[in-house]
């Protein structure tokens, strides 16, 4: 299928698209993107969010597609939804030409929901700086963008997002922001603060985190299993495996998934038993856990090479 007949397609909204037709939407050249941008105003907003949703579960299923230059072309869309779905399209893009664009968005946009997504976005950015491989010019934009975004928005969701991203920033006063909104009294900011001292990946966090796994609230605990598992270390374990077992499946599947990230054998042979459970989100996630165990364990597939 071209590009024309997709584009085609598209705007016949009496007839739902299909993927294949999505799939010319990859890796866009300069002329294909102004084709594209001719099409697209003639969308629905309802058909822009549709087809914006639709090409972000096909990059999460196959990272060789590239939606990148569709989903910058919808930052300046009219419709607020368009734009936040455009921005949550670029959650794991990591070229920097968008750095501007996204403080932009967090910093001005008048809807709340485009401001926390594009703080969510911002989040590859400040990871990539975390292992110093952004420009330090770079790095100090979106730091500040988030702190200012802490400090001033009114907005709880965009205040949430921008804790939970700006951990990735190890300093005195990222670890503040993050004990303030653990003490601030607030179930949600409490949730962002534990998700936070996860991406900080601090193991001086590590008494909080652990003491929140006995935590009333089944959000907590989810964010607690969560944490130790990005924090990585292997004393943590024994402390997941226990919420294996948790009356919430959620909480379960979020045990799982610490497991598979943090590793060792005691994680493995819990990941196995997991497998042979009835409960099927429960032995899926620790299905896909263990391949990421030997994936750690074998990253180049050398034990299967003659």
């Amino acid at each position: 299928m071209t590009l024309e007949r997709s584009l085609t397609e598209l705007s016949d909204e009496d007839k739902p698209f299909e993927t294949t037709g999505l799939l010319q939407l990859s890796g866009l050249t300069s002329d294909e993107l102004i084709e594209f941008k001719t099409a697209w105003p003639e969308l629905s907003p309802q058909r822009k969010c549709a087809v914006l949703t639709r090409l972000g579960e096909l990059c999460e299923d196959n990272l060789e597609l590239d939606f990148s230059a569709v989903f910058r072309s919808c930052l300046t869309d009219g419709d607020d939804s368009v734009r936040e779905q455009a921005t949550k399209g670029l959650w794991e893009c990591d070229d920097r030409v968008i750095i501007r664009p996204l403080i932009k968005l967090l910093s001005g946009d008048p809807s709340p929901a485009v401001r926390a997504a594009a703080a969510t976005s911002l989040g590859r950015f400040a990871a990539m700086a975390q292992e110093g491989k952004l420009l330090a010019r770079d790095a100090d934009r979106v730091q500040d963008a988030l702190l200012a975004a802490i400090e001033s928005d009114e907005d709880m969701e965009v205040g949430q997002r921008a804790i939970e991203v700006v951990a990735y920033f190890r300093s005195n006063g990222v670890e503040q922001i993050i004990s303030d909104a653990y003490t601030s009294g607030d179930p949600s900011l409490k949730r962002s603060a534990i998700y936070a001292m996860g991406r900080t990946s601090d193991i001086r966090w590590l008494p909080t985190v652990l003491a929140d796994m006995d935590d009333e609230d089944s959000a907590v605990r989810f964010e607690a299993a969560n944490a130790c598992g990005q924090l990585g270390d292997e004393s943590t374990v024994p402390h997941i495996i226990n919420l294996i077992k948790d009356e919430d499946v959620q909480v379960q599947v979020s045990a799982v998934q610490a497991l598979g990230t943090t590793g060792g054998g005691l994680a493995k042979r819990a990941l196995l038993m997991c497998v042979e459970q009835e409960d099927e989100p429960v032995a899926e996630a620790a299905r896909a856990a263990l391949e990421n165990l030997e994936f750690g364990d074998d990253p180049k597939g050398l034990r299967f090479q003659a």
